[in-house]
Formats: C-alpha cells, sequence, structure tokens
C-alpha cells in the first residue's frame, strides 16, 4: 500500500467578516498588512467596492481584530477620507453618461475662490494646467497605488514633490478647462483605474434636479 504523503499545512490567517462603513484599507491599516496584499489574497478586482458581510482572508493574522469604521467629514482621522470642498454639492456623480464617455469622477459645487483640500495625506505628483480638459489640476499620490484627483481649478497652492496633510488647502475652485460652473472635478485612481470616490467618502447632499 503506498504511503500517503503528510498534509500540508495551510497558511497562517484569518478571516475578517466586514463591518458596514469599513474599508479595505483600513482594515489593512488595522491588521497591519499591505493593501496590496490583501487585493491578491482575495482576488479583489476593486478595493473600493467591498460589500458589507464579505469575508475577507487576512494572510499572516493569527486572530481577528476589531477594526473601526468610516468616520463622517470633520472628524476623520489620519488616514480616511474626507470630502475635497467644504459643504459641497455633487452635481454629476460617478459613472454619469457624457457623450462620449462616462463621468470619471465626482463634480462637486463650490462658490469661486473657495479652498479646495486634501482628502487624504500625501505627495504632490503633479500640479499644472497640461491634462486636456482639466484645467489647473492637482494630483496627489498615497503612497498605496492609491491616487487622488482635483481639477477646474482657479489656482493652484502646491507644487510637485511637495507633502501635504490631510485637510490642507491644495488649489482654490475655478472653472478652468472643460467647466460651465464653478466646481472641484475629484477622481480617485487605484492602480491607475477610476474608482467610485462616493464609496470612500461619508454620504453626500446632491444638487436637486
Amino acid at each position: 500500500m503506498p504511503e500517503l504523503e503528510p498534509e500540508s499545512e495551510l497558511p497562517p490567517g484569518v478571516f475578517h467578516r466586514v463591518r458596514p462603513g469599513q474599508t479595505l484599507w483600513r482594515i489593512a491599516r488595522t491588521y497591519g498588512v499591505e493593501l496590496e496584499s490583501l487585493v491578491e489574497a482575495n482576488s479583489i478586482l476593486d478595493p473600493s467596492r467591498i460589500v458589507t458581510g464579505d469575508m475577507i482572508w487576512i494572510p499572516g493574522a493569527r486572530d481577528t481584530v476589531e477594526v473601526g469604521v468610516h468616520v463622517p467629514e470633520g472628524a476623520a482621522a489620519a488616514g480616511e477620507w474626507i470630502w475635497p470642498v467644504r459643504n459641497g454639492v455633487v452635481l454629476s456623480g460617478f459613472g454619469a453618461p457624457r457623450r462620449s464617455h462616462r463621468h470619471g469622477g465626482l463634480d462637486i459645487k463650490g462658490f469661486a475662490g473657495q479652498p479646495v483640500v486634501a482628502a487624504r495625506s500625501g505627495r504632490v505628483v503633479y500640479a499644472g494646467a497640461g491634462l486636456r480638459g482639466y484645467g489647473k489640476t492637482v494630483i496627489l499620490d498615497h503612497s498605496d497605488g492609491i491616487r487622488s484627483l482635483y481639477a477646474h481649478n482657479s489656482a493652484l497652492l502646491v507644487r510637485v514633490g511637495e507633502r501635504v496633510d490631510q485637510g490642507q488647502s491644495i488649489a482654490r475652485i475655478g472653472r478652468t478647462g472643460n467647466a460651465t460652473t464653478e466646481h472641484c472635478h475629484f477622481e480617485i485612481r487605484v492602480n491607475d483605474r477610476r474608482v467610485d470616490p462616493s464609496r470612500w467618502l461619508s454620504p453626500a447632499r446632491r444638487a436637486a434636479r
């Protein structure tokens, strides 16, 4: 009778059940693992689209831990996302149909010259007006495959290479580029792919139709 090979041990890890308001970034941070590790271990295509009740495999963890939930604007801890325009109203949401494409971000209404703030701490990797249609634009890198973009500004307050804190003013609202009214076009990109910013932020008001 052939000798059976011993069963290989499962790699250490635990399953974490997603609770309302939790983000994959916050789960990774709490367990002390890289966001990319969770994305790969769970074959996640869009880190912004985890759903309440999902079971997330945490490689290397030995016990489940309590993970905080997203905190609304004005009380967010460092590392969470806040709205780039204070008391802004969403004019156009992510995925809204346009003539030749679908909207890749949020258009947030504000008044001319109103501060646009960093939604999360990061490093300025672009500050200029060379992106077609975007007007004066700032792009921040958040060191975890995630970038945020702020477009159509009237003035830019930061330079490439500068480190900025969450809530710091980085630009002023305008209507440069392809814009018909003063607003901030806000995008979040994960590995250069646009994702729905509203899934990363607290609920917002929408303009009346």
